[in-house]
């Protein structure tokens, strides 16, 4: 008797019209477009492996989905959310909205991130990674010097995570996404000219952080716990194979940046 294959799930999270807060258009668009991309270029995903949620009707569905991947990946688990993140003054924790979430009740009205937390604590995913695209208004409730991926941080687990900045900077005017997403589509789509014929996770972080910072926005975030960041997670759609004989140039901003962290 053969054992099963592995599984792969994903969740991708948009929420984009709100009652009480700033709409955000921009991120109906960010899930559709990366679940196109975690078919072959990324994780190879089938479609049944891929759950999408626009505009959740509760945080428990948000959190019932979760789980549910959670439970069922052996392999790789993907959990992304794009939206308004939103700090409980009360106990100064991480909550993600969906269209209901009101700033002034956060507690009972958005999705705590304990729950998503603790779903992906105990999945037995060989990989788990959670991009967060959201932000939140630290300063309006007092907390200090917090960040997403901090609040956001679990034990053996790729976090990447948009800076914690407005919603303007979340989501520019015009643009077809949200700044940080929309840079990370660029990226799977057009691939990194080098002779890596795959990204890893590290590598898709380094290249989101230039990008960003080269058009002044926010720097996003990224905390790791284990190996995971070497990970060859997407294929680069820009290989370039190295000549014979070449010896590679190492990455010396790379390397400063891995030292500072």
């Amino acid at each position: 008797m053969h054992d099963p294959a592995p599984v792969s799930r994903a969740v991708l999270v948009g929420a984009s019209t709100f009652t009480a807060l700033d709409d955000l258009p921009a991120v109906q668009a960010n899930v559709p477009a990366l679940r196109g991309l975690l078919g072959d270029p990324v994780l190879h995903l089938a479609a049944e492996q891929c759950q999408t949620l626009v505009d959740p009707a509760s945080p428990r569905e948000v959190s019932a989905a979760v789980r549910a991947a959670a439970r069922d990946a052996t392999d790789t688990l993907l959990v992304y959310y794009a939206g308004h993140g939103l700090i409980d003054p009360g106990t100064g924790l991480l909550h993600l909205a969906v269209p209901d979430s009101d700033r002034d009740s956060v507690f009972d009205t958005a999705v705590p991130y304990e729950w998503i937390k603790r779903s992906i604590e105990t999945s037995g995913a060989a990989r788990r990674i959670v991009i967060l695209d959201c932000c939140y208004s630290a300063r309006a409730f007092g907390v200090q010097s917090e960040s997403v991926a901090a609040l956001a941080e679990i034990d053996g687990t790729y976090l990447m995570a948009a800076a914690a900045e407005t919603a303007v900077a979340l989501s520019p005017p015009g643009e077809p996404h949200t700044a940080f997403t929309g840079e990370l589509l660029e990226l799977l789509r057009g691939g990194v000219a080098s002779p890596n014929e795959f990204l890893d996770l590290d590598a898709v972080f380094d290249q989101l952080t230039r990008r960003l910072q080269a058009k002044g926005r926010p720097r996003p975030q990224s905390l790791c716990r284990n190996s995971l960041g070497s990970w060859p997670f997407a294929r680069n759609n820009a290989y370039q194979p190295a000549p014979e004989g070449h010896a590679p140039i190492p990455d010396v901003a790379r390397a400063l940046d891995a030292s500072r962290t």
